[in-house]
C-alpha cells in the first residue's frame, strides 16, 4: 500500500500525498471545483492540478504538482518568494487563469463555498485564496495555484485584492533584507511605503489592467468578507474555522482592515 505524506497547509483540510496523487476530503462545493479543474485541463491551462475522481474513501484524486509551496511558513518564505520576478510572474498566473475561466458556465445547480454576492459582477471564477501560500514554485518560479476549495464566481478584481494583500504584502508586516537575510519585520513607513507603491504598480502592470481608483475599497471589502467567512463557518460547526478564530486569526484580520485603512495613502501618494 502506497504511504500517505501529510503536505504544508490544509488549515481547513487534512491533505496528504500519495505517490503521484494529492488526496483531499470532498464537500458540497466539490462537485462545481471538480467541473472547473476539468475545464481548465481541457483549455490546456497547466496551472492548477488535474481532477482524476474520487477514492475508496470518499477523497477527491488530484494531481500530484512538483515543487516548492511555502504552506503555513507564510510569511517566513524564502527569499525568491518575495522578489520582484515573484510578484510578476503571480500576476501573471492569475490573469492566466481567469482569462481561462471566463468561457466555463457554471450549472445553475453549482454550490461553491464563495462567491461574489453581486450576480452581475461575475466575470470570472476567482481562487478566492490565490496567495503565496497556495503557490508551486519551480526553479524559483510560481507555476502553478494550489488549494481551489474557496473558488467561486466573481469580478476579476475581488481576486486580485486578496492576492495583492498577501504577496505585496499590505498588512502590519513586511519582508526586510536590510540585514542581509530575509527578516520579518513591523512595517515602519519610512522603510516600507514607496516599496509598497512600487509593487502595487508592478503586479497591475503585469496583470495587464490599470490600478483602480477604489483599491482601498475592493481590499477592505475582501478582508470583511473573510472575516465573515470564518464566522460564519465556525457558527456553524466548521471545527477548522473554529480552530482559526480560537487561535487568533479572526482578531489579526481585524486589526488587519484597521491597519489599511490607517496606512493606505501611504502607498498610494506617488504619482506615475
Amino acid at each position: 500500500m502506497t504511504q500517505e505524506e501529510v503536505l504544508k497547509g490544509g488549515n481547513v483540510n487534512h491533505v496528504v500525498r500519495m505517490a503521484n496523487t494529492v488526496r483531499r476530503p470532498i464537500g458540497y462545493w466539490s462537485p462545481s471545483v471538480h467541473e472547473l479543474l476539468k475545464h481548465l485541463e481541457k483549455q490546456g491551462f497547466e496551472g492548477a492540478p488535474r481532477f482524476l475522481g474520487i477514492d475508496d474513501s470518499g477523497r477527491e484524486i488530484l494531481t500530484f504538482i512538483s515543487g516548492e509551496v511555502a504552506g503555513n511558513d507564510y510569511p517566513e518564505l524564502e527569499p525568491y518568494m518575495w522578489s520582484d520576478e515573484t510578484l510578476v510572474g503571480l500576476a501573471r498566473l492569475l490573469r492566466h487563469f481567469h482569462d481561462n475561466t471566463i468561457a466555463f458556465t457554471p450549472n445553475t445547480e453549482y454550490k461553491w463555498q464563495l462567491s461574489y454576492a453581486d450576480d452581475a459582477e461575475h466575470e470570472v471564477i476567482c481562487h478566492n485564496d490565490a496567495a503565496l501560500y497556495n503557490v508551486v514554485f519551480q526553479k524559483g518560479e510560481p507555476v502553478a495555484l494550489i488549494d481551489f476549495d474557496m473558488a467561486g464566481p466573481g469580478p476579476r478584481m475581488w481576486d486580485i485584492a486578496y492576492t495583492l494583500y498577501t504577496s505585496i504584502p499590505l498588512g502590519d508586516f513586511a519582508p526586510d533584507f536590510s540585514s542581509g537575510k530575509m527578516e520579518v519585520v513591523p512595517y515602519q513607513r519610512e522603510k516600507h511605503a514607496v516599496e509598497r507603491r512600487r509593487r502595487i504598480h508592478l503586479f497591475f502592470e503585469s496583470y495587464g489592467v490599470p490600478v483602480p481608483n477604489n483599491l482601498i475599497e475592493w481590499i477592505i471589502e475582501r478582508l470583511i468578507v473573510l472575516c465573515e467567512t470564518m464566522k460564519n463557518f465556525a457558527v456553524n460547526g466548521n471545527q477548522a474555522f473554529q480552530k482559526m478564530i480560537d487561535e487568533g486569526q479572526l482578531a489579526r484580520y481585524e486589526n488587519e482592515i484597521r491597519f489599511v485603512k490607517d496606512h493606505f495613502e501611504d502607498w498610494i501618494e506617488i504619482q506615475y
